[in-house]
């Protein structure tokens, strides 16, 4: 019996190990307790089972089984054993990711901080990640594209440019450059004769040069003087400006404008001034009243009694208009120079 209960323990333990041995080399654990969790994808993209599963690059479990839904809808079911070692929450993320260059599959988890726990046999979010040979066909893609287009401009710039160089157009291209390498060979004598002629007149240039100097020292030392002439003539500014220089300006423009309009009425023929100088009338006038003036005077000349009643001067002859102007008429001939 002893025998016998040893062989039989020993084959039991056999199992055991082989057991223990193929889960081992499968990733599992054998006495450590795991949670499954459940995750729906389109495609794998060739993950694996016993792929490892990650969070933040430290593995807490594998992918333990891949298989089809039911119903043919193509989509897989992908098994998770996951440790205790860090809580998943609902709404994880598991992204199927390229671990390495070789393209071998993985998940990587990325947990929804803040909702609550998830239980054991829960279904997970699914996402996919695009591998290496997605990402370069990505960015080459522009870049072909953009290759393309300017492979196709060129061949039109080639095309335009066999149609335009034919005999003629080389002629002129060939005309075209002879004349351009003419005016650099100008360009290149006027420049020497510039060269020449600033190394003919460097004197008179220096010279020039003392000049300036010489001005800006002595500008520098009047520099006093210049400052005092420019306080005079500020002082100058203010005195004029105190002197009510613009009042009297405003004046003289007012009787400037008074004897514009005079002039204006004169020439118009309008007022008074106008009318003494324009109406006949009044001129006719005038003279008759002048006249009337000048025999008045000479009336009380010849006849002072006709309108001075004084005994002392006694009795005169009183004259008439007549004699009045016959006496004045002889006076004038008798005296020519006045």
């Amino acid at each position: 019996m002893k025998t016998e209960f040893k062989i039989g323990l020993a084959i039991v333990l056999g199992i055991f190990l082989l057991y223990w041995g193929v889960n081992y080399l499968k990733g599992k654990d054998v006495f450590s307790t795991e949670n499954k969790y459940y995750v729906v994808y389109e495609n794998t993209e060739g993950l694996l089972a016993t792929r490892p599963i990650t969070i933040n690059g430290y593995q807490i479990g594998q992918v333990s089984d891949i298989s089809f839904l039911p119903g043919a809808s193509g989509k897989l079911l992908v098994t998770l054993n996951v440790g205790n070692d860090f809580p998943i929450t609902q709404g994880t993320v598991a992204k199927i990711y390229s671990a390495s260059i070789m393209g071998e599959k993985s998940i990587s988890l990325t947990v929804n901080k803040g909702a609550p726990l998830a239980l054991s046999g829960d279904t997970l979010v699914s996402a996919t990640e695009r591998d290496l040979t997605e990402e370069v066909n990505m960015q080459l893609a522009p870049i072909k594209a953009r290759t393309e287009e300017l492979l196709g401009t060129l061949d039109t710039v080639i095309g335009l440019a066999s149609g335009f160089l034919d005999e003629r157009t080389s002629q002129n291209f060939k005309s075209t450059f002879e004349s351009l390498t003419k005016t650099f060979a100008s360009v290149e004598a006027s420049a020497a004769e510039v060269s020449d002629y600033l190394g003919d007149n460097k004197g008179n240039f220096d010279a020039m040069s003392e000049n300036f100097r010489i001005l800006s020292e002595e500008l520098a030392s009047k520099s006093k003087d210049i400052s005092s002439t420019i306080t005079n003539l500020e002082a100058i500014s203010d005195s004029l400006a105190s002197a009510k220089l613009t009042e009297t300006v405003n004046n003289m423009e007012s009787i400037t404008a008074r004897f514009d309009r005079l002039m204006a009425e004169l020439e118009t023929g309008e007022g008074a001034a106008s009318k003494l100088i324009y109406d006949e009338e009044v001129y006719a006038n005038m003279k008759k009243a002048t006249e009337n003036l000048n025999r008045l005077l000479l009336d009380i000349k010849y006849n002072p009694n006709k309108y001075l009643h004084v005994s002392m001067f006694g009795s005169r002859t009183r004259y008439t208009e007549e004699e009045i102007q016959a006496i004045e008429e002889a006076m004038e001939e008798s005296n020519p120079e006045k």
